[in-house]
């Protein structure tokens, strides 16, 4: 363990990893989200981007020497800067040497427009060494994979060569090249939304020990520790606010874009940004117990899975190479002419087939993250696309899982309905069951006097008791009074009116004297109907609600929502059984729950959904994790998988539809080498540009 120090860190060694007139790429160990954003703020700074699995900082600036030195001033200097540095860095796509390149466009264009003005030998000799990277990737494809669309693009690029056509060889591979930087940009554009979200750790946390504020290493901070954050800092540790005052930011964490004021009791999240104001935080979950290294965590195994759209689409791909072989060849039989075939070959179904469908799963995955809707890969995508039942656990999903009075009905003239409610919250708050508070919040919001009575006695799930004016004073369940000698056979119709409504009944009784009922209902989400009705109209056929609660009771619930049906007086253990016989009956079923109890019936379900205040087992257990508390997100998860499925077939459609017709025109003679390659890369890309523009999920307001 190495020492803390007192005294601010030196920073992390900044060497230039390669520069241009205009452009920086530096490497250090310490770079983070912070540092960008400062070095973003210079005067001539015009884009900074941050790779943080490469430990690379890319400055574009004005190319003046002075923005230069202050750019490089700022990467190197005071490490107060680099509070936000990486030591775990999020799991990347693509590695940063690797990102297409502009320049080698520039000089195959280069080359084609000076081409004439080249001695023959020379220009001969640089044309081949242009295309020579092409020729050489198709042939070590030929004997690694076979034929492929790399061998089709040698094939092509290598007859025009070879039939003395340097120019139009050029030309065609340049189209080829321009074709790939594109494709790969926008591919690159889908994952990175997807990285943006995984929010890194600062390198080093201020925590107090021993009365000292101490700077240390990010991996030693450990439960129990007491953390400071002020401004501009991402909150390292899961926990709750012990002192101080302070507007955070958690929209990395839960998409809620609106900072929230976080004082003494708050609870804070990992990868949070304290905007302003300074808190001490006592840290409940450390290093990768944290929020956000779970949500990595379940971020880069989504990136990692494969649908299997997404694996049928590449071996569709493929196999249609051999069409495009076929057709070619053909083409040179019937037509004997060499300058067909190379503009047959130019054209293929594969490279929209493959390409469209990743990048409109992952789009799909990124923009529903950003929305706070985490889906664990693309095979859960594409299953919830599929599904026809929706299965939602009654409490804390349909409803927010607190109890709230709707009712307070007295029975005796001596109690009026506001004395009686305070008779009740004054008891009640001495319990901390669900449906005390409830009173206790119910009296507090009416602003009732506190009445004095005795000691609180509490009888396990039945009710408390207190003596009040000299009489015993009981609530709780109706047996309970009853025993007591407490009868409410003479209410029977107030009883069950509350109870046709669906509501808890709390019976209070003075003495042996029935004086008052106060109704209870678990209060329903204000987005609940809206969210069956908009399950309905993107085809789900079937909706049903599993709960435990008296029969009664969930009827009248399932009915104020439209439900299909309703199950209730449940236990725990009959809900992956009655999700597992519904499977059974051939439904491809999605369940939604948040307890513990949830657990095996999200595993047992087609696809799971974990709201965002459920147990842990239930988030870990989840195929989809909703990170905003809002029933109307598994709404707009099924129709952002639903959208990302009609994204792929229509592209599919329209794929097959142009690219025959080239194939046509090519074959006929109508389409030169160099406009088959334009126009095959051309509908590529603006595939590829349709699928990241239409995926996501929808645009919802929220309540």
């Amino acid at each position: 363990m190495s020492r803390p120090e007192r005294l601010i860190e030196p920073a992390a060694p900044v060497e230039i990893a390669h520069e241009l007139p205009c452009r920086l790429r530096l490497r250090s160990a310490g770079f983070g989200s912070g540092l960008a954003e400062t070095i973003s703020t210079l005067p001539g700074v015009r884009s900074v981007r941050l790779n943080v699995a490469a430990r690379s900082l890319v400055v574009e600036h004005d190319g003046r020497a002075e923005t230069r030195s202050a750019v490089l001033r700022m990467a190197g200097g005071p490490p107060a800067v680099l509070a936000h540095a990486v030591p775990r860095p999020a799991p990347a796509l693509f590695d940063d040497e690797e990102e297409p390149r502009l320049w080698p466009l520039v000089l195959r264009l280069a080359l084609i427009a000076t081409l004439p003005a080249l001695p023959a030998r020379l220009g001969t000799a640089a044309a081949w060494a242009m295309i020579a990277p092409r020729l050489l990737t198709g042939a070590r494809s030929l004997v690694t994979h076979g034929i492929t669309v790399e061998v089709l693009d040698a094939l092509a690029v290598g007859i025009g060569a070879a039939r003395g056509g340097f120019r139009t060889a050029l030309f065609t591979d340049t189209l080829m090249s321009g074709g790939e930087y594109l494709e790969e940009t926008t591919a690159r554009r889908a994952t990175s939304l997807l990285q943006a979200l995984l929010e890194p750790h600062p390198e080093t946390v201020w925590v107090e020990r021993e009365g000292e504020t101490l700077r240390i290493p990010f991996r030693e901070v450990v439960t129990g520790d007491t953390v400071v954050v002020g401004a501009g800092e991402l909150v390292p540790v899961d926990g709750v606010v012990i002192d101080g005052r302070a507007q955070a930011n958690e929209a990395s964490v839960t998409g809620e874009s609106l900072p929230v004021i976080k004082e003494s009791g708050a609870a804070m999240i990992a990868g949070s940004t304290v905007e302003s104001g300074r808190l001490r935080i006592e840290a409940q979950r450390v290093g990768d117990e944290t929020t956000t290294a779970r949500i990595a965590a379940f971020i880069h195994e989504s990136l990692t899975t494969r649908s299997e759209g997404e694996r049928l689409a590449e071996e569709n791909a493929n196999r249609r190479v051999y069409t495009t072989l076929g057709i070619g060849l053909a083409t040179l039989i019937l037509t004997r002419d060499v300058k067909r075939l190379a503009s047959v070959f130019l054209i293929d179904y594969a490279c929209p087939v493959k390409l469209t469908t990743p990048v409109a799963v992952r789009a799909t995955m990124a923009k529903g993250a950003r929305a706070g809707v985490l889906i664990k890969g693309g095979p859960c995508l594409e299953k919830l696309a599929q599904v026809d039942t929706v299965v939602f656990d009654k409490t804390g999903t349909l409803t927010h899982g607190t109890m709230v009075v709707t009712d307070v009905i007295s029975l005796d003239p001596d109690w009026e309905a506001r004395q009686l409610l305070a008779l009740a919250a004054s008891i009640e708050e001495h319990s901390s069951h669900p449906v005390a508070k409830a009173v206790a919040a119910a009296g507090t919001r009416e602003g009732t006097e506190h009445l004095p009575h005795g000691d609180v006695g509490t009888e396990v799930a039945r009710g408390l008791f207190a003596e009040v004016e000299g009489a015993m004073v009981r609530l709780g369940s109706r047996r309970f009074l009853e025993e007591a000698g407490v009868s409410f056979a003479a209410q029977g119709c107030a009883v069950d009116r509350l109870a046709e409504a669906g509501k808890m009944v709390l019976f209070i009784g003075h003495g042996t004297r029935p004086i008052g009922l106060i109704g209870l209902r678990d209060e329903l989400r204000a987005d609940a109907r809206t969210t069956i009705d908009r399950l309905r109209a993107s085809g789900v056929s079937r909706i049903v609600m599993l709960s435990g609660d008296r029969r009664g009771r969930a009827e009248a619930m399932g009915a104020a929502l439209g439900l299909d049906q309703v199950l209730a007086e449940l236990q725990p253990e009959d809900k992956a059984e009655i999700v597992t016989a519904m499977k059974r009956e051939g439904r491809r079923v999605v369940f939604v729950g948040d307890g513990i109890n949830d657990a095996p019936a999200l595993a047992a379900a087609h696809v799971g959904i974990a709201m965002p205040l459920g147990a842990d087992i239930a988030r870990a257990t989840a195929d989809i994790i909703l990170m905003d508390d809002r029933i109307g997100l598994v709404a707009d998860a099924r129709e952002g998988a639903t959208r990302a499925m009609q994204i792929i077939d229509t592209n599919f459609r329209i794929a097959m539809a142009v690219n025959t017709g080239l194939f046509a025109a090519a074959s006929a003679g109508w389409l030169a080498p160099a406009a088959a390659s334009l126009m095959h890369n051309g509908s590529t890309i603006a595939l590829l540009a349709h699928a990241l523009a239409r995926a996501g999920l929808p645009e919802q307001e929220r309540l």
